[in-house]
Formats: structure tokens, C-alpha cells, sequence
């Protein structure tokens, strides 16, 4: 009987490959601006594409903002979202207080 995955070894499945852009993420993906939005963005932002499975291209976007105060220490959260109606950018502008 197969079994299904846990919810760790799937948590771990998503996490582990983004922490290299927690780390360093390439300059090539900083984001400058936003569409519709006039000033000066309070933090580091960056966009991309990470591969997760280079035979098959599979990759996967990432979306990540930078602490506005001590990124080496503050923690890390991990944004899944999305859904039919909202995309995953209005949910995490209006849901994490970006708005």
C-alpha cells in the first residue's frame, strides 16, 4: 500500500529549496518597482524562478521580501497562497500588511 507524504516531509519539500535565496538572492531578481505603485519600495525585494527539476523543467516562482530591519536575524516566512478570484500577490500585500 502506498502511502501518502506527511505534512513535514512536504513542508521540508518546499522549504529546503528556497533557502539559498534567503541567504543570497541574485541581484539579477531584485525587484525595483511595482506596477501601480508610486515611491520607493521599504525593502529589499526579489523576484525569479528556481529550478526544481532541471530534466523535466519544472521550476517554481518565489516571491522574497527582505526584513525592513535585521534580515541576517529576523525570521524567515514562508508565503503559500493563492487561489481561483485573489492571486498569490494580492493575498500576501493585503494579508501580511503591505497595503
Amino acid at each position: 500500500m502506498a502511502s501518502t507524504p506527511s505534512l513535514l516531509t512536504l513542508f521540508l519539500a518546499l522549504v529546503l529549496p528556497l533557502i539559498p535565496l534567503a541567504v543570497a538572492a541574485p541581484e539579477k531578481h531584485l525587484v525595483t518597482h511595482l506596477p501601480g505603485f508610486d515611491g520607493a519600495l521599504p525593502s529589499k525585494h526579489y523576484a525569479g524562478y528556481i529550478s526544481v527539476d532541471e530534466s523535466n523543467g519544472r521550476r517554481m516562482f518565489y516571491y522574497l521580501v527582505l526584513s525592513e530591519r535585521d534580515p541576517a536575524a529576523d525570521p524567515v516566512v514562508l508565503w503559500l497562497n493563492g487561489g481561483p478570484g485573489c492571486s498569490s500577490f494580492d493575498g500576501f500585500v493585503y494579508e501580511n500588511g503591505l497595503d
